[in-house]
């Protein structure tokens, strides 16, 4: 089972029938792709689940909006914009700074065109 982009798009895709076991399984899922660690400082202590975009500015409840995070981090950023609060810490990481900017890079556009419009040969 893949990373979907929303804990309802668990429920829509009949992975669960339920929408508190759509966001654990979403959650889970989040917490697998950083590999159980802190998307911020690194760590693997009380991981919890932080909005990059605070849902208090506007954030979605997307996956391209939240990064596995410790307490710490998650507490200390509150609802300060990722950049401005990360860019000032201590443990500010290069490589850990471009993941999350390529996390919450939007997908790249399907193709709408992969059916062709049929031809009708009736005259």
């Amino acid at each position: 089972m893949s990373l979907l982009s929303s804990p309802q798009a668990y429920v829509f895709n009949l992975e669960t029938t339920s929408s508190a076991e759509a966001k654990r399984l979403w959650r889970k899922k989040i917490k697998e792709a950083w590999d159980h660690k802190c998307a911020y400082c690194g760590s693997d202590k009380e991981l919890t689940i932080d909005h990059i975009t605070p849902r208090s500015k506007g954030g979605a409840d997307v996956t391209k909006n939240v990064v596995c995070a410790c307490h710490d981090c998650n507490q200390d950023k509150a609802h300060t914009p990722m950049e401005d609060w990360y860019l000032s810490q201590e443990f500010f990481n290069m490589a850990r700074y471009n993941r999350i900017n390529e996390w919450i890079k939007p997908d790249p556009p399907e193709n709408l065109f992969a059916y062709r419009p049929r031809r009708n040969d009736a005259s």
